[in-house]
């Protein structure tokens, strides 16, 4: 009896700690994700996503990276399964891991299909807006069971995006041209993070018309919206600039406001993002004091 006894309670020792951890998690496309304890082993197929694993503390779980991976300095250190888009299945099976974090428009949709034909576990993200950013890294710490933690960074960061709106508010609305890229020429759109944080920052956004999220724009249209501001990744604004005498009758060129800004503080949706708007709004406000 006592034997009977003792074999029963190592038996619920071993059953009960997976059952406590068992939850089902609903991503950004609607699909459940079942997991039966929080993950050991991640792969991250985006660059904002292993930002925000090792901005959580999570780096240890982190089984593999992107090739494009590469902040922090340690993201450098994890063994790579190939590009974003076309990532080496094969190696992604070999590092054997618990959970797979995509995004929808990062990565291709076969990825997901390819990797739960195997059974590996996939948990897509779609971020829009700042809001659905800190959601997104609210949603990693939960997975991985640092859901406290999580929210407490999220908190730090929400006092910060308070800040700029608090300052932005009341304030002239200041045209803004952000362009992704020159030839062609590309901006952003409404549903676009970089959309969201112009309207934050106190700017409208001259491409707020657009039905794409990045939209290509015309020279014409430029004219005729006249940017007070422009706002270029740093790898373009030479270009940018050598157009001064095409674009010579625009605000941001007759004021000089040509402003060049670090691409992946506001390309990648992670906690950097944070200091992607920080900058926007110190670019927008810059000729009436724009410090926080």
């Amino acid at each position: 009896m006592r034997t009977r006894l003792i074999i029963s309670c190592l038996i619920v020792l071993i059953i009960v700690p997976s059952s406590l951890f068992a939850k089902t998690f609903t991503d950004d496309l609607g699909r459940k994700v079942e997991l039966s304890k929080p993950p050991e082993r991640i792969i991250s197929l985006a660059p904002s996503i292993t930002e925000t694993l090792f901005y959580l503390g999570l780096g240890d779980r982190v089984a593999g990276v992107t090739d494009f991976c590469d902040y922090p300095e340690e993201a450098r250190k994890k063994p790579s399964i190939g590009w974003i888009i076309s990532p080496n299945v094969e190696k992604i099976i070999l590092l054997k891991p618990d959970l797979v974090f995509v995004t929808a428009e990062g990565n291709s949709p076969d990825i997901v299909e390819t990797l739960e034909r195997v059974h590996i576990k996939v948990y897509v993200f779609n971020p829009h807006r700042i809001e659905d950013i800190m959601q997104e890294i609210v949603s990693i710490g939960e997975i991985a069971g640092q859901g406290e933690r999580a929210r407490e960074q999220v908190s730090g960061l929400t006092r910060r995006i308070e800040a700029v709106k608090t300052k932005a508010e009341g304030s002239q609305r200041v045209r803004v041209l952000y362009l992704v890229s020159m030839e062609p020429m590309i901006s952003v759109g409404p549903g676009s993070f970089i959309h969201d944080m112009i309207g934050i920052s106190g700017g409208e956004n001259v491409a707020n018309r657009a039905a794409a999220r990045y939209p290509r724009i015309e020279m014409e249209e430029i004219v005729h919206r006249d940017p007070e501001v422009i706002i270029a990744p740093s790898e373009i604004i030479e270009t940018v600039r050598s157009w001064k005498g095409r674009w010579s009758g625009i605000s941001a060129v007759k004021n000089d406001r040509i402003y060049p800004i670090d691409m992946d503080i506001v390309s990648r949706p992670g906690p950097r993002i944070v200091e992607g708007l920080e900058r926007i709004y110190g670019e927008i406000h810059s000729h009436d004091g724009g410090n926080l």
